[in-house]
């Protein structure tokens, strides 16, 4: 559709595939910094307004709006993924595992169900308008956000006496270097590792299969297999963490199943649907799990902000590199053995960051 409606070339798609990465790496790293001088309500506003202007204005007029609107929502997207452990951090500390989960479940489900949504209304209303259309649910968003704005302001209001007595000393908190924390370090390596394993099979997958000797309609559905198992995972990680299961235990699960996924396509090709699926698994345990750290692992919402902010900036630049690198391997090898071996070495040596990401002592 895009090459056809917009006259686009190859490398010109591929462009297009290659920005967001990088802009979820910028707009998380500017969550923070930002978030820390317009407040989190304001910024999670100001971000999904931009988020439905990006997706709003990307498929209606020239390639140059192409470009423009996909830059924008992929630093909103980048922008909000930072903010939602300090707003979970902030508006559910009791609740952080829980809230984490309807979070990525809630990502997972709707981003299937848009999916699945585009095609019908493509039919009926033309590509334009179904890929466009999910701005509304933007500003539905930016409303809600702007009612919690305002209830909190208020509140505020009435506080004040107590709140100017808190802010009088609050500048005597000296802020936490996280770039200097190792234990931050290990969580982005997990994230990004993970991530480099995630959309390196969003990427090829279908042609592994194939290599591997899947018919067309069976390469199809690995991906589809893939994505499903992440409501899954998420919903068994919601469970176990309510039962008080260790999450160092369920990290290195999660990044076993990644293994032994990645293992399973080289020795055993024949069973790609059940390694599809355990890897899908693997990762939604990973990504989510990581996502919790962040509020379970710090004292305060403006610590939470800053680690979200590091961990997913480091997290997507090392993830940006896992389609190109993976691509590359590929086409220089002229098969998949080389490719897959080296995630199954990513993937072990991500084991060990599981164990450490997911300790539970306090960063700050």
């Amino acid at each position: 559709m895009l090459s056809d409606d917009f006259g686009l070339s190859a490398a010109q798609i591929g462009y297009l595939g290659a920005m967001p990465m990088p802009l979820f790496a910028f707009g998380s790293l500017m969550a923070a910094v930002l978030a820390r001088k317009f407040g989190l309500e304001r910024m999670m506003i100001g971000m999904t307004l931009l988020l439905a202007l990006g997706v709003a204005i990307r498929n209606w007029f020239g390639v140059m709006e192409l470009y423009v609107g996909t830059l924008i929502l992929s630093f909103a997207i980048g922008m909000l993924n930072a903010l939602t452990a300090p707003f979970i951090k902030q508006y559910a500390p009791n609740n952080i595992a829980l809230a984490t989960g309807v979070f990525s479940l809630s990502m997972s489900t709707l981003a299937g169900f848009g999916a699945w949504m585009v095609v019908p209304f493509a039919k009926t209303f033309g590509w334009q308008f179904a890929m466009s259309s999910w701005a509304i649910f933007g500003v539905i968003a930016a409303w809600i956000w702007w009612l919690i704005y305002r209830h909190n302001r208020m509140d505020n209001l009435k506080l004040m006496p107590t709140l100017s007595s808190i802010k009088s000393t609050a500048h005597l908190e000296k802020p936490i270097n996280l770039w200097r924390k190792k234990a931050a370090w290990q969580m982005a390596v997990l994230l990004g590792l993970q991530s480099f394993l995630f959309y390196s099979l969003a990427s090829f997958l279908p042609s592994i299969g194939m290599a591997f000797g899947a018919t067309l309609d069976e390469a199809i559905r690995l991906p589809f297999v893939f994505q499903v198992m992440a409501p899954l995972a998420i919903l068994w990680l919601t469970w176990l963490s309510r039962r008080g299961t260790s999450f160092q235990i369920i990290s290195v699960a999660g990044c076993l199943m990644n293994a032994l996924g990645i293992s399973g396509l080289l020795m055993m090709p024949s069973l790609m649907l059940l390694w599809s699926a355990l890897m899908g698994f693997g990762c939604a345990l990973v990504f989510t799990l990581s996502l919790m750290m962040f509020s379970l692992r710090t004292t305060s919402t403006e610590t939470a902000r800053d680690l979200s902010s590091m961990v997913q900036a480091v997290g997507y630049s090392i993830a940006m590199f896992g389609p190109l690198m993976i691509g590359k391997l590929y086409q220089w090898q002229g098969d998949w053995q080389l490719p897959l071996m080296v995630l199954v070495v990513l993937m072990i040596i991500n084991i060990p960051f599981g164990l450490w990401a997911a300790n539970e002592t306090k960063i700050g």
